[in-house]
């Protein structure tokens, strides 16, 4: 009995903490860990979007930018959008998150918004490469994937098509609970998010309608 009344303050506890988290995304922002993963790639300015979670008790980081590879970073537009020039090849995205309590599970998912292709996996997986940095309160992962990447190819990426390319991080396991953030890759002028073309097909069909109406109505009163 007592073991399940310690279990279920624990729970209660857990869910008033998220609850009383404060999250908010800066772009062109620098992580409070700094780019420290692979070679050389520590860039500045580091053009980043980092969305910050603030809980009673401490903190939590999840970061994102766009790159051509080798490269520093572009700034984005404040909705977090990077533009590169039709060709520009290869484009590299980076990852990172800090998180303040332990263990923590990780997603990326890559969709082309021009086509809908997907491709989601496990940033964490036993063998990557993945930057570490452990201290008394924190807990870094970082690295980095490139678009031409063969687990990547399944996004059908093309650098000589108008065509947007959006990056997500979802992480659990943080004291402010799970946490997502995105960043897109606009390739020329880019195409339109799902939710705008499905508005654009409303508008057009709207269109169509008072068109069809217009030219009924004439021909009434001719």
């Amino acid at each position: 009995m007592i073991n399940h009344l310690y279990a279920a303050a624990a729970a209660l506890l857990t869910v008033s903490v998220a609850s009383s988290a404060q999250a908010a995304t800066d772009y062109n922002s620098t992580p409070a860990s700094g780019w420290h993963y692979g070679s050389g790639n520590d860039y500045a300015p580091a053009n980043t979007a980092v969305l910050t979670t603030v809980t009673p008790y401490n903190s939590d980081q999840l970061y994102l930018r766009w790159h051509k590879t080798g490269q520093v970073a572009p700034a984005s537009d404040s909705n977090g959008v990077y533009s590169f020039a039709l060709g520009t090849t290869p484009i590299s995205f980076d990852w990172g998150f800090t998180k303040a309590s332990a263990p923590a599970s990780a997603l990326i998912t890559i969709t082309n918004l021009g086509t809908a292709q997907s491709v989601s996996y496990d940033p964490l997986f036993v063998g990557n490469d993945n930057y570490t940095a452990v201290g008394p309160y924190s807990t870094t992962m970082q690295n980095s994937a490139r678009l031409t990447f063969a687990f990547l190819s399944g996004v059908g990426f093309n650098p000589n098509i108008n065509d947007t390319y959006r990056v997500r991080l979802d992480v659990n396991g943080l004291y402010g609970g799970t946490q997502s953030l995105s960043v897109d890759a606009q390739i020329g002028t880019g195409v339109p998010e799902p939710a705008t073309w499905a508005l654009m097909l409303v508008g057009f069909g709207a269109a169509g309608l008072a068109a069809r109406r217009s030219t009924k109505t004439v021909r009434v009163l001719a």
